[in-house]
């Protein structure tokens, strides 16, 4: 991969390190300021496409909780 790229994943990663350290209520909070935001921003604008990406990153935290929490209750 090139610099880019990696630099890329390397913010990715600490997008995620920050989800991760947010409580549930935390977490689902952001999670609703952003979605709120994405409704004021132009479709297609960078800045839409930079939350939605934001917002994917922290779907994956909810998923992974969420996966951990039907684990554990089976």
């Amino acid at each position: 991969m090139n610099e880019r790229g990696d630099h890329a994943r390397a913010d990715d990663q600490a997008r995620l390190d920050e989800f991760e350290a947010l409580d549930d209520t935390a977490l689902l909070s952001r999670r609703a300021e952003m979605r709120a935001e994405l409704e004021r921003l132009p479709p297609g604008s960078p800045g839409q496409i930079a939350l939605t990406a934001l917002c994917d990153l922290s779907a994956i935290i909810v998923d992974d909780r969420a996966r951990a929490a039907w684990s554990t209750s089976r």
